[in-house]
């Protein structure tokens, strides 16, 4: 139900997705997203590589910590590397061993010095594992692949993400064996939460020798394979917080992660010197200078990225599966979120109502992007417990 106090913040955004409808009429309700498969010998999950994790990256509460890096997917259908964090509680493991959060985080750039292996996580993210670890769950977190390991991140790249958050739990159970139980979680904030949707699709069939019981998506952007095709010299701004940055950070992953797609080709002279910044800066230091020279969306194109095959792209890359979740699915968003608009998730919960898919809702009021996770921690430990003890 659309809420009257919520229709301010978000009418831009619902009519750029009703001018996307309109513009893109392969903008329907699909069951699952078509994919390529990775056709290399890999086995998901494999652990390359691990060590202990600094002090200065530990959330409080924990008893032991490593940084790890496993085989996962680069990109839908590339293999490579991601690192990430595991974290145990403090004491002795339960019988069975501790059950297993995964933890997808927000945006912080694509630079390797933004992993949260390296530097730890920040306000709004460090709080709910501590309060995971307090609660006697392990939690593990990927970096994703690209950051923190060679290459640069393909952000939004969502069947990717998903597998980056499904994998890590494999790689440590091969790192910590029965100390961890089989039952695990996943959830994650806004880039994060979009991986999760991926990840809780996907888990069960990935990681079939463990036991997955459901998934949190908090402010999780959806339906942005509609907008992004959009961009080029005419976009509008339409409200959407962080939007130079967001697509800057997706154009540097396309160029690294797929050149055959020329992106630089419909990008301007300073829509290529931007991509190049993006590559090196976290989200904090590029949102500033971006605000700092009043940095438009349009100014980054030279033409338009509107072709069926860009559409195609975006859409492989983006789409949120509207269907097929076998595992509870708890989704949480706030109506004061200009970062990600509530009109973003009401048009997935739509679809999803649509499709017949089961999932709890939980809609805050006066609540930052940030600070979502935090506030939904009391109903979303509830929902956590209730599925793994």
């Amino acid at each position: 139900m659309v809420s009257r106090s919520g229709r301010s913040v978000v009418a831009a955004v619902v009519t750029s997705i009703l001018l996307s409808s309109i513009l893109l009429s392969s903008l329907v309700v699909v069951s699952g997203v078509a994919v390529a498969t990775a056709d290399e010998p890999e086995v998901a999950g494999a652990l390359e590589s691990h060590e202990l994790l600094s002090g200065a990256a530990l959330p409080v509460g924990t008893g032991a910590a490593e940084r790890v890096v496993y085989r996962t997917l680069r990109t839908a259908d590339r293999w490579g590397d991601s690192s990430g964090s595991v974290f145990l509680p403090e004491g002795a493991p339960p019988a069975g061993g501790w059950p297993v959060i995964s933890y997808a985080h927000g945006t912080l750039g694509s630079a390797d010095q933004c992993a949260p292996s390296s530097t730890g996580f920040g306000p709004g993210e460090i709080e709910p594992i501590e309060r995971w670890l307090g609660q006697g769950y392990a939690v593990v977190a990927t970096d994703y692949s690209g950051l923190g390991t060679d290459g640069v991140l393909a952000y939004l790249d969502g069947h990717a993400a998903g597998a980056n958050a499904v994998d890590i739990v494999r790689a440590a159970h091969e790192l910590y064996g029965n100390v961890l139980s089989p039952r695990w979680m996943v959830a994650g904030l806004s880039e994060g939460g979009h991986a999760t949707y991926f990840a809780g699709h996907e888990a069960t069939s990935r990681a079939p020798e463990l036991d997955f019981r459901g998934s949190v998506v908090v402010a999780g952007p959806t339906h942005m394979e509609g907008l992004f095709p959009l961009g080029g010299p005419l976009f509008p701004d339409i409200g959407i917080t962080g939007l130079v940055g967001y697509a800057l950070y997706v154009l540097a992953g396309i160029d690294d992660q797929r050149p055959e797609e020329n992106i630089r080709e419909v990008l301007s002279p300073q829509g290529i010197e931007w991509m190049e910044k993006a590559r090196s800066l976290c989200a904090g230091d590029l949102g500033r200078q971006i605000r700092a020279e009043r940095i438009q969306l349009r100014s980054l194109f030279s033409r338009s990225v509107w072709t069926p095959r860009m559409y195609d792209l975006f859409r492989e890359m983006m789409q949120v599966p509207v269907d097929g979740y076998d595992r509870p699915l708890r989704v949480v968003q706030s109506l004061s979120d200009t970062t990600v608009p509530v009109a973003l998730t009401w048009a997935q919960l739509f679809d999803m109502r649509t499709r017949g898919t089961q999932f709890e809702y939980q809609e805050l009021s006066g609540i930052s992007h940030g600070q979502t996770t935090v506030a939904s921690m009391d109903q979303t430990m509830e929902f956590i417990d209730r599925l793994m003890r």
